[in-house]
Parts: C-alpha cells; sequence; structure tokens
C-alpha cells in the first residue's frame, strides 16, 4: 500500500487531527466550549474513518472480483489449451 502513498495519507491523516485539537486547546475558549469542539472533532474525525474503511473495502472487493475473473478466464485457457493438442 506504501507504493500507492498509503502511508503518507495516514501520516497526513494523524497530523491533521493532532493540529486540529493542538488548535481547539490553545483557542481561547471556556472548557466547556473547548470539551464540545473536541467531542464534536472527534466524532467527525470518527464518521470520515468510517467512510475511508468502506470505500477502502469496496475498493478490496472490486479488486479481488477483477482477479477471480481474470484466474477463471485464464483456468478456462489453460483446460482449452491440452484439449487442442490432443
Amino acid at each position: 500500500m506504501s507504493e500507492r502513498g498509503g502511508g503518507e495519507f495516514w501520516a497526513f491523516l494523524a497530523g491533521a487531527v493532532v493540529g486540529g485539537l493542538t488548535a481547539l486547546l490553545l483557542a481561547p475558549a471556556s472548557g466547556a466550549e473547548t470539551r464540545t469542539k473536541i467531542r464534536k472533532t472527534v466524532e467527525d474525525s470518527y464518521a470520515k474513518g468510517g467512510e475511508i474503511i468502506e470505500s477502502g473495502r469496496a475498493e478490496a472487493e472490486r479488486i479481488i472480483s477483477k482477479g477471480r475473473e481474470k484466474l477463471e478466464k485464464l483456468a478456462q485457457k489453460c483446460e482449452e489449451k491440452p484439449a487442442e493438442e490432443r
């Protein structure tokens, strides 16, 4: 996955979360407001993470399905080849 930049993506995402939380903690606001902002940020991040996971799962299923189709075609060609040689 690092060949496609997956590691960089997760590093960026982690940096964005840490940066966002730091900005919230350092902003002049009451404790209750800050906790509410942090809670909302965490909930939003959790939801986005779920979307990313579902997207990845769908992509993995698509790739697996495509691989199976190619494998079936190859197996069919291999079965046809010996029959032609007889």
